[in-house]
């Protein structure tokens, strides 16, 4: 099966790819603990996917508040914006994608799911303190349950991809596993150098993000 346009920010070499396996960490929030298959994460809107990979570049709570006691309160309006740096700009691209599966779609968002999920890992979330499996659970950073949940669902149900809700934002993001699907181009990536796309100015316009300039603007200037 396959489904409509997506959007993932990945390497320019091969942005839609699996991380290669000298390179996986295996700890984002489906990727397999026992290290089966590999996740490739993508989202339903462009800005949903930039503010996934960005998120890391915004100013920290604790940065915040020591240059406030630094400072004084009034001066955070004087915080340095932080950096997307010049070199990150230029080895990614926000590529449209489609999604080829040989797998079955489970969307987390549905109710009913995580009914029976919750029902199925009921010892598993009272160990860890959970009374439901809600939306906030399945976006939470407790990676022993999220992880279970996508070998439980990989291994019963033939799960190809997983739809799920942003942390960031709200809004649908999926990942597909390695083995039952990919993704595919479905256009021309977007490049995130000089001059910069408006989905990317309008997500550091959010968190004050500043860009640094690329090559491709220092050489016009």
């Amino acid at each position: 099966m396959s489904g409509g346009e997506l959007w993932r920010v990945g390497s320019r070499g091969n942005p839609l790819a699996f991380t290669p396996f000298e390179l996986c960490a295996w700890n984002h929030r489906f990727d397999d603990a026992h290290r089966r298959f590999r996740t490739v994460y993508c989202a339903e809107r462009p800005e949903t996917s930039l503010r996934e990979v960005l998120s890391d570049f915004r100013p920290n709570l604790n940065a915040q508040r020591a240059f406030a006691e630094v400072f004084g309160a009034a001066a955070l309006k004087d915080l340095p914006a932080a950096p997307v740096t010049a070199r990150w700009r230029e080895e990614h691209l926000l590529a449209p994608a489609e999604m080829v599966l040989d797998g079955e779609l489970i969307d987390l968002t549905d109710p009913a799911v995580r009914a029976d999920l919750e029902q199925r890992h009921a010892s598993l979330l009272i160990e860890h303190g959970l009374v439901h499996l809600d939306l906030h659970e399945i976006t939470s950073r407790r990676r022993v349950v999220t992880q279970t949940i996508a070998a439980d669902l990989f291994d019963r149900c033939n799960a190809g991809a997983l739809r799920f809700p942003s942390r960031l934002d709200g809004q649908p993001a999926l990942v597909v596993f390695e083995g039952r699907g990919e993704l595919v181009e479905a256009g021309d990536p977007v490049a995130l150098t000089d001059p910069a796309p408006e989905v990317l100015l309008a997500v550091c316009r959010e968190w004050g993000l500043k860009l640094d300039s690329t090559e491709s603007q220092r050489r016009s200037e």
